[in-house]
């Protein structure tokens, strides 16, 4: 009977033990952003009117701004923007995105997901809900 307990015990706490560990050495530490293949610079203006200049930018990791319209999901590379603008409407993050050959596109954005750069002085991470307008650097 006790090794019974014993074993519910170990099943029980295991994945908790191991999930603390990933906690604290996780890769969503600040001073770290992701790695690109390609490096893009971008101006970031927050909802407080704050600017942020940063080089080696991405979203998730990834260059290319991704989002829904209709049911499909489409993906816009960073190449093809010349600026994004993000707002709020009936509950739903949009970005009305110029493209360098002045025609613009909408998106439906995931409201999660991350911007990652280097400034000057460090790295930056903001929440895409956080963005007030993206401009590609030229």
């Amino acid at each position: 009977m006790k090794r019974l307990h014993l074993c519910f015990l170990i099943t029980l706490f295991v994945p908790f033990i191991l999930g603390m560990g990933s906690s604290i050495t996780g890769d969503d530490s600040l001073d770290k952003i992701p790695v690109t293949e390609k490096k893009f610079s971008a101006t970031f203006v927050d909802q407080m009117d704050i600017v942020a200049r940063c080089t080696d930018v991405s979203i998730e990791g990834k260059t290319f701004v991704e989002g829904m319209k209709g049911e499909g999901t489409y993906t816009i590379p960073f190449e093809e923007i010349k600026s994004v603008r993000f707002f709020l409407k009936d509950g739903k993050l949009k970005g009305l995105i110029l493209l360098r050959n002045n025609s613009r596109d909408e998106l439906i954005l995931n409201k999660d997901y991350k911007v990652y750069g280097r400034t000057g002085h460090g790295t930056f991470q903001i929440g895409v809900s956080d963005l007030k307008k993206m401009v590609m650097g030229e």
